[in-house]
């Protein structure tokens, strides 16, 4: 963990905040649940936690107010988020090349990867399975044994040398093939293509992913703008870009992942309606009012903690999972509701369940830390006014 960016932003409130107490990380471990080691690692930059309601206990028990809670949780989906390039950047593990009978070399077995989730604290990777090397060992190709001696040459030893010209001038020849074809690529570097699709083309990279920043990008934003979709066009791909993109392709039939890959970049182009449009906040904080008719303010201020009162705001967890829509529903929650992704991302069908999970209770429980945040808001405003 580099310790820089947005994860150090994310450090430096957690100092703010403990500095606020005059406790020691052992005290502040014992009250928020959280070990203090833990607790030393966020707040030096060094460790970004999985789960943001780790740090949710801890900002309370440091006497966060609801504003500090929210920008917590926005640095925090930031430096999750550049956790997790780190983690995927990190170089694989290569060994060396041993040499065989007179020093020709045999080719090397790579470190297996074993498919096992790097640790979300440290990094570190998982041992390769003895099984996995075994097997991808044995498909490695033994040298071929030397000829014994006075043996008659092999067949191919036998050929005419007119038939090894022949093979040499075909070889030739299919580079040159090659060569032309590579000379076929326009130079704006487009392979070829007049329709000038810059993210088809070999200036992008094949996927387009979080943490770039480049020409590519913007033009990525742009195409999702004209797709019907909010957000600022400034050439880097964060959380708000990724948000989108998501919904682009759950709404597109593609693997909802974030991440641009081909076919992701060709219906972008080929696109031609608004997948992308969605209520106004004002429009679906009148709906809120509309269906939550016990405590309308309160939904309307959960909402906002938790989407602000955007119909497509997604957020992921640390196990593959998401939240979706306005009050953030759960994949799992989605399955006991008997809805999906797509229903999610309806304002009215979100909102409209929120409510049958409020109905279950009669509060706002599914909400916890949300709710916190809009009581202990609520109390500041009345203080306020009471002076």
């Amino acid at each position: 963990m580099s310790g820089t960016g947005d994860v150090e932003e994310f450090a430096e409130l957690l100092r703010e905040l403990k500095g606020r107490t005059n406790r020691s990380y052992a005290a502040l471990a014992a009250r928020s649940g959280v070990s203090g080691s833990a607790l030393h690692r966020y707040c030096s930059g060094t460790s970004v936690p999985g789960d943001y309601e780790l740090i949710a206990r801890f900002g309370k028990v440091c006497g966060a107010s609801g504003e500090e809670l929210l920008e917590l949780h926005r640095r925090w989906v930031l430096a999750d988020a550049e956790r997790k390039r780190d983690v995927s950047r990190a170089p694989a593990a290569v060994s060396a090349a041993p040499t065989g009978p007179a020093g020709s070399a045999i080719p090397a077995v790579s470190r297996v990867e074993t498919g096992a989730a790097l640790d979300a604290e440290t990094g570190a990777g998982a041992e390769p399975e003895p099984e996995r090397l075994a097997l991808v060992s044995a498909s490695v190709p033994a040298p071929a044994p030397a000829p014994e001696p006075g043996a008659d040459p092999p067949p191919w030893r036998r050929r005419p040398l007119i038939a090894v010209l022949a093979l040499a001038v075909l070889t030739a020849g299919a580079a040159v093939v090659l060569l032309a074809g590579k000379a076929l690529t326009s130079s704006d570097g487009s392979d070829g293509s007049s329709d000038d699709r810059l993210l088809l083309s070999s200036r992008c990279p094949v996927v387009v992913s979080m943490g770039q920043a480049d020409a590519c990008v913007h033009e990525l934003q742009s195409l999702l703008a004209r797709a019907g979709g909010e957000l600022d066009i400034d050439g880097a791909f964060g959380p708000a870009t990724q948000m989108r993109v998501v919904v682009f392709q759950l709404r597109s039939g593609l693997t909802a992942n974030g991440s641009v890959d081909e076919r992701t970049k060709r219906a972008l182009y080929e696109n031609e309606g608004k997948p992308l449009d969605t209520w106004t906040p004002e429009r679906v904080t009148r709906r809120i009012r509309e269906v939550f008719t016990e405590d309308p303010e309160r939904a309307v201020g959960i909402a906002d903690c938790a989407s602000y009162l955007d119909p497509l705001y997604t957020l992921p967890n640390s196990n593959a999972t998401r939240n979706w829509g306005v009050f953030q529903l759960y994949d799992g929650t989605l399955r006991k509701l008997g809805g999906t992704r797509e229903q999610a991302l309806d304002p009215d069908w979100n909102i409209r369940a929120a409510h049958r999970l409020w109905a279950l209770t009669h509060d706002f429980s599914a909400w916890k830390a949300c709710d916190r945040a809009y009581r202990a808001g609520s109390k500041g405003v009345q203080g306020a006014k009471g002076r």
